[in-house]
């Protein structure tokens, strides 16, 4: 694949040709933008369950924006960006006029890494539902807070502090550091061992 090729002839590639090359090359120049935005517009409305759903469907819905796309409009990124914005909204939407569910701000898997780049988090993506339903279900609550906080509770994608989690839930910020490290040790060795049974 020729990685100076602009991002419209890929889509061209992939709508005309059904390119595979072109396509992985698109989504290798574009998932940070789709996770961004997912982040962004349906961390802190949608549940769990639907944010991983649609942090796995990551290359479909980039295919769909391919094929779809209009270069006179606008920049492929900046469609993207806009389609999983809709994306979002729209299950959003469905949401208030279904039975309520429980709200999600929290969990960036790749926590082991301190860059918290949308390129690492989407190479975590077959295990983001799993990883984020064990979040959930831990009987600790400040658990959930703690993720919540520390990955989607900072200014435009950055982490949260943790003395503002800490004053937030009320404990110190070692015991939130604590509670934070051990979680993620536990899933490492959960994912690692296989054990993770649906």
């Amino acid at each position: 694949m020729n990685y100076e090729i602009s991002d419209s002839d890929l889509t061209k590639l992939v709508r005309n040709e059904k390119d595979n090359e072109a396509l992985v090359e698109l989504i290798s120049r574009h998932s940070g933008i789709y996770v961004d935005m997912v982040k962004r517009f349906g961390c802190k409305s949608l549940s769990i369950t639907e944010v991983g759903d649609i942090i796995d469907d990551k290359n479909y819905n980039i295919y769909k924006a391919a094929i779809d796309y209009d270069e006179t409009r606008a920049k492929f990124s900046t469609y993207l960006a806009t389609k999983t914005k809709f994306i979002c909204l729209t299950q959003k939407t469905k949401n208030k006029r279904s039975k309520p569910h429980f709200p999600y701000d929290e969990l960036d898997f790749f926590i082991a890494s301190k860059d918290n780049t949308p390129e690492e988090f989407c190479s975590f993506s077959d295990s983001f539902s799993k990883i984020m339903y064990l979040i959930s279900k831990n009987k600790d609550k400040r658990v959930e807070k703690i993720f919540n906080e520390r990955y989607f509770g900072g200014d435009f994608n950055k982490l949260q502090p943790w003395h503002k989690i800490s004053k937030k839930l009320g404990i110190s910020s070692q015991a939130c550091i604590n509670i934070h490290n051990r979680i993620v040790e536990q899933l490492k060795k959960r994912i690692n061992n296989e054990t993770i049974k649906f």
